[in-house]
Order: structure tokens, then C-alpha cells, then sequence
């Protein structure tokens, strides 16, 4: 049995590994740069030891593993590792399934249980925000806590709640495990002649408050393109303006240009390195 290597292969892209893994079981654990009390990972290692896969939801990570050999595989060997690949392709997809289905009640909960925030929540204050629908509490540990809903549009089910974004008095944000968040959106105000999308929901609150506009948010640089997709097919004829971070990395410069070629618009960025909207409002800048 190889679960050093199996361990190896994992620690390779960065995740954790879990202490104990047991074969032919689907074992949770943290995603990554999660906290250990994260659950956005999965792996199954096989019942002969010998192969598996690991996955990431937070990233998008799927990786299929073989233990290295001295002798090459046989062709039965070979059509007996793919059949098992494919149950367990089937396992996940209720893993899946059912991650999504329990990540959405719970979600239900937190909003019905939350009541709207103030102007005196710590967040909003030091990012000079107005609530804008947000929520908060609910519970003792979520005092002062933002809990913001996350949608998902599809033509068959219209507009479903399937997850929320918390929001930490010191902006650490999270979303529940196992939650949908690609394809998935919240908006603030109704709709206009122009539209834009941005990452984050201070960003998206400061552009807004400053400018009337109806506002998307994505909740991060890569799910910009997806939801400027939704966008422009609700809105045909509007004008959508994709408002970019400008990341020191590059990265909010890159998806915000991918997602205005994506649907033929225009892609906005705060001049200065190291700031998003909210900085750039902040500082007494405007679009």
C-alpha cells in the first residue's frame, strides 16, 4: 500500500493531506490554504492501495493518482484502474450533489436566521460602506459577522439562494464547504442602463454609492467572466463595464479584461497598483 505517496502527490499541489486515510472511503479535509476545520477537499485512495484521486472545490482541483511500479501496467490492469475511475467519477458527482444540496439549506438558515446590519458594523465602517442588504448575527459567534447571499440563475429554477459569503470584522471572507460559488452572483440596486460587475462586495457597494449604477458581484477574479456571461444574456442591449482589481499579481487585470472580451464590453481598473474600487473611491477618485 502506498499512502506516503498518495500523501506525497497531494502535499505536491499544496493541499494537507489527511492524518489517517482509510482505503475505499471518500475522506474530507481542509482545501487549499484552508483552516483545518475546512472541508472543501476530498480524496478516495483505492481498496488495492495502489491509486486514487484527490480534488479541490475550492480551486477546482481534480487529480487522478497511480503509485509508480517497476513493471508496466497490464491491459487488464489498466481497463480495471479506468473502471474504477469511472464509479468513483459517479460517487463524486453525488458527493457533489449532495454538498451543494446541504450547503444551500444551510444557507436558507443563516439568512432567515441573520437580521440586516448597520452602519455600525466594524466592516463597514473601515471600508466607508453602507450596508447596502447585507446581513449579520444570528448567532453568538457571528455577532458582527456579514453574511451576504449568493445566487445561482438557471432558466429551469429561476433564482435560487445555494450559498452565502462571511464577511469577518477584519475582511476575512469565506463561504460555506462545499457551497456553489462559479457561475453564482449577489447585486446591489435596481436595474440601469449601465451595468457593472465587480469582485468583491465593498467594491461593489463603493461603486454603487458613488455611482447609481446597478452592481453585480462575482466574489472573485475568476468567476468575473462567468458572471458577466449571465449578465449580458439577461441584458442584451445594456451597458456592462467589468470592474477589475488592480492585483500587484496581475490577476484581477487579467480576468476582468477576459471576462469584457468574453461578452464584447468595456473593463474599468483603479489606477493605482495594489488598489480595487474601494480603495480608489476612498481616496476621492471616481470612475
Amino acid at each position: 500500500m502506498c499512502i506516503e505517496e498518495f500523501k506525497d502527490a497531494m502535499r505536491a499541489v499544496g493541499l494537507v493531506p489527511p492524518d489517517t486515510i482509510t482505503t475505499g472511503k471518500i475522506i474530507h479535509f481542509a482545501g487549499l490554504n484552508k483552516p483545518k476545520t475546512n472541508n472543501a477537499a476530498r480524496c478516495l485512495l483505492f481498496e488495492d492501495g495502489r491509486g486514487g484521486w484527490f480534488m479541490d472545490y475550492s480551486t477546482g482541483l481534480y487529480e487522478v493518482w497511480q503509485a509508480e511500479r517497476a513493471t508496466p501496467y497490464t491491459k487488464e490492469e489498466r481497463k480495471a484502474f479506468a473502471e474504477q475511475c469511472e464509479r468513483d467519477r459517479a460517487a463524486r458527482e453525488r458527493d457533489r450533489v449532495e454538498a451543494q444540496a446541504k450547503s444551500a439549506r444551510k444557507a436558507r438558515r443563516f439568512m432567515d436566521n441573520a437580521t440586516f446590519a448597520d452602519r455600525c458594523n466594524v466592516y463597514l465602517r473601515r471600508k466607508k460602506i453602507q450596508p447596502n442588504g447585507a446581513k449579520t448575527g444570528g448567532t453568538t459567534n457571528l455577532q458582527g459577522v456579514l453574511i451576504l447571499p449568493v445566487f445561482k440563475f438557471s432558466e429551469q429554477k429561476g433564482l435560487e439562494l445555494v450559498n452565502v459569503q462571511f464577511i469577518a470584522p477584519d475582511g476575512e471572507k469565506r463561504f460555506l464547504s462545499g457551497g456553489q460559488k462559479k457561475a453564482c452572483f449577489w447585486w446591489l440596486g435596481k436595474k440601469t442602463s449601465t451595468i457593472l460587475i465587480a469582485e468583491g462586495f465593498a467594491t461593489a457597494a463603493s461603486l454603487y454609492e458613488s455611482t447609481g449604477n446597478q452592481v453585480f458581484i462575482a466574489y472573485d477574479a475568476g468567476n468575473l467572466i462567468h458572471v458577466a456571461r449571465i449578465v449580458r444574456a439577461k441584458n442584451p442591449t445594456s451597458e456592462i463595464i467589468i470592474a477589475g482589481d488592480n492585483d500587484v499579481s496581475g490577476t484581477g487585470q487579467t480576468a476582468a479584461r477576459a471576462a469584457a472580451l468574453a461578452i464584447s464590453c468595456k473593463y474599468i481598473i483603479p489606477p493605482t497598483v495594489g488598489h480595487d474600487w474601494n480603495d480608489h473611491v476612498n481616496a476621492g477618485g471616481g470612475l
